[in-house]
């Protein structure tokens, strides 16, 4: 009888501290980084090589962490492989997030975060040519090709 009572009372304090502080939500999301290997199930799922994803992690990881941590925050890697996978896989946002472990309308926001991440970089990569010899000589090439 006393076991009894003592898991009714446990029971009833576990109850006490969802009714004061809600339900605990934690996602325990997967770390593609470490747990895949490169060729067979990264470079098919995420169509770079990790050492590529993580070195465009390098510049966009600033703009992509959160200040706190109150909402169980998506890592700044995981936002850029749930963007990868959104961008090469044709998919559907819903099903991005099922493979990543989140929501569908976490997939919207982190797709558009990591877009303008990765587009405000375009200085940095992106080189237009301004004399008008070099111009028709680009042109020349992409006709080429």
């Amino acid at each position: 009888m006393e076991l009894e009572e003592e898991i009714v009372l446990e029971y009833d304090i576990d109850i006490i501290d969802i009714l004061d502080f809600g339900f605990l939500h934690l996602h325990v999301r997967p770390n593609y980084i470490e747990d895949m290997d490169d060729l067979v199930f990264f470079f098919r799922r995420f169509r770079l090589m990790k050492i590529t994803v993580m070195f465009i992690l390098g510049f966009v990881e600033d703009q992509l962490e959160f200040d706190n941590d109150l909402n169980d925050s998506v890592s700044p890697v995981n936002q850029l492989l749930t963007a990868l996978m959104f961008y090469t896989s044709s998919s559907h946002q819903i099903t991005v997030g099922d493979f990543m472990h989140t929501n569908q309308s976490t997939v919207s926001r982190t797709v558009k975060r990591v877009s303008e991440a990765i587009a405000s970089l375009h200085n940095l990569f992106i080189k237009m040519t301004s004399t008008p010899g070099k111009i028709i000589a680009c042109q020349t090439k992409f006709y080429q090709v």
